[in-house]
């Protein structure tokens, strides 16, 4: 018996299905990979008790032609922020009065849905292995040396929402197909070699 009675075992129906499903919106034919509009059009929450640095963090967003982004000093007020403007992304300071980088991350992960996928930079002058270590633990995503470079910091935030965005379409792909398969598996069953 040829391989080929595999695919003979679903009707035309499903066929036609199955290709609906795997192709919402012409979803396969879009890139894979986000375009420079995608990356810029993303959320970003910069917290970070230096006015400095923020400042010099907004500049160099804007330069790079991000515009969506909310800045703030007082890391008392990081998950409530984080709740309301729910960024694809977080530039946090690591060390800050009341509350330091390490709490404000935990309570950002406390906040996040479960299964995403939130891009953490932390930035801080203590550039120590040490300090680096404690935050990618703490669930750091990335980590920046201050003073920062422009160009670098840039081309991390792009590296890290390119990621997110890639994460989330994977998610999407997968209901996708759990779907299409919860709906295969409640069809009638064939046996191989029968016709329906």
């Amino acid at each position: 018996m040829s391989p080929e009675w595999i695919f003979q075992r679903e009707s035309k129906n499903e066929r036609r299905q199955m290709r609906k499903t795997l192709q919402p919106d012409k979803a396969m034919n879009t890139p894979i990979f986000p375009n420079e509009q995608q990356l810029c059009a993303a959320k970003i929450l910069i917290i970070d008790d230096e006015e400095t640095y923020i400042r010099a963090l907004e500049w160099a967003l804007r330069r790079a032609a991000f515009s969506n982004f909310r800045s703030l000093t007082d890391s008392t007020r990081a998950r409530d922020e984080f709740n309301q403007f729910q960024p694809d992304l977080v530039l946090l300071d690591w060390h800050m009065p009341k509350l330091d980088g390490f709490a404000v991350l935990k309570q950002l992960r406390e906040s996040e849905p479960a299964g995403e996928f939130l891009p953490v930079l932390v930035l801080t002058g203590d550039n120590t292995s040490e300090i680096r270590s404690q935050a990618l633990k703490a669930g750091a995503t990335d980590f920046l040396g201050k003073p920062i470079d422009h160009t670098e910091v840039t081309l991390r935030i792009k590296n890290l929402l390119q990621t997110r965005i890639l994460h989330r379409q994977a998610r999407e792909i997968q209901a996708q197909l759990e779907t299409l398969t919860a709906a295969k598996g409640a069809g009638p069953q064939t046996k191989p070699g029968q016709k329906r």
